[in-house]
């Protein structure tokens, strides 16, 4: 019997969102366009119309590779900074409800959440949710400069964890000061990806979920979920010199810096098949902690079904991976 594989972060593109936080993504990140769209190799960059389908072509692609059901997202929202972010984040997920409707059981929805107006964002979740059978809500770095912790996002985390949906915590931009700091002096294209997919993506979305920790996030709300990619996003690797140099007696919080990897977050490899980087993650955070995705389309579903399969895990705990922590963690 074939192994069932559901991804968890896998994307589509909805071109209202992408001219909304246009003048917003230009400020943080101005070659980023050339850099990725227009410069060689395109490492990281969708095939073209792959973005927008929700269809047949996205169906045929999954069946060929192995992949039977994705959660999908709509990017970016976090960089729409103006009043529009709400009718336009309703707009996009009802694209996705209508293309869930179309091939039930194959498609899942994250919502996408206007999240610079944090009451009406709890209000689109709690929709989403209960009316359109969404599964979560998911973020695309920082909004207007500021981490999830930051308490002006009070109303999402509860009502997170009110409904009990996860939140996916994808990579977004550094701040400008950020980046002119760390990731300039090269050559445009190399700064930017370095400030990008290469590094500073990684950096600052890993930065964001330390900070939900070290803010008592989980402390108050202990029934929320929060979901990392791309192997954690560097936390993992580091998370016994974290727990030593940020122990609960100075932090004040009611559980050492590991144990939230044991009850409130879990990870994802994001298209990242490597069988170091999940031995690795297997021997600290455990496999009940891990859940499958690809990044789709910007990373191929090529070579996901393999990965798993070839993976040098027991049977069981391929099962874990591949789609029994997904089923689990999403209700399905």
């Amino acid at each position: 019997m074939t192994r069932k594989i559901i991804a968890i972060e896998e994307h589509f593109g909805f071109p209202e969102i992408s001219r909304a936080g246009h003048q917003e993504t230009m400020r943080l990140c101005p070659h980023f366009e050339d850099s990725y769209l227009k410069a060689y190799p395109a490492s990281h960059v969708p095939v073209p119309g792959s973005m927008q389908d929700l269809a047949d072509g996205r169906i045929a692609d999954m069946d060929k590779n192995g992949i039977d059901i994705e959660i999908l997202s709509s990017s970016s929202t976090q960089l729409i900074v103006s009043e529009d972010a709400v009718d336009i984040c309703r707009s996009a997920n009802d694209r996705l409800a209508e293309a869930i409707k179309l091939y039930p059981g194959r498609f899942y929805g994250y919502a996408c959440l206007p999240s610079i107006d944090p009451q009406a964002s709890a209000a689109e979740l709690e929709r989403c949710v209960k009316e359109l059978g969404f599964k979560g809500a998911n973020f695309f770095g920082r909004t207007n400069e500021k981490f999830l912790d930051d308490p002006m996002f009070e109303p999402i985390l509860a009502k997170a964890e009110e409904l009990q949906v996860p939140l996916y915590l994808h990579p977004g931009f550094p701040s400008q000061k950020v980046t002119e700091a760390c990731y300039t002096g090269f050559s445009d294209i190399v700064s930017t990806r370095f400030a990008c997919s290469a590094w500073g993506w990684h950096a600052d979305d890993g930065v964001q979920l330390i900070r939900l920790i070290l803010a008592g996030v989980f402390d108050r709300h202990p029934g929320l979920t929060v979901i990392a990619g791309h192997w954690g996003e560097f936390v993992p690797f580091y998370l016994e010199r974290l727990e030593t140099a940020l122990p609960k007696m100075i932090t004040g919080l009611q559980k050492e810096f590991s144990e939230y990897f044991q009850t409130s977050i879990y990870i994802t490899p994001s298209g990242m098949f490597n069988q170091a980087q999940l031995d690795f993650c297997v021997k600290t955070v455990g496999i009940d902690r891990l859940i499958f995705s690809v990044d789709y389309p910007f990373i191929s579903n090529e070579g996901a079904r393999n990965f798993i399969e070839q993976a040098e895990l027991s049977e069981e705990d391929k099962d874990k991976f591949a789609f029994k922590n997904a089923e689990k963690v999403f209700c399905l």
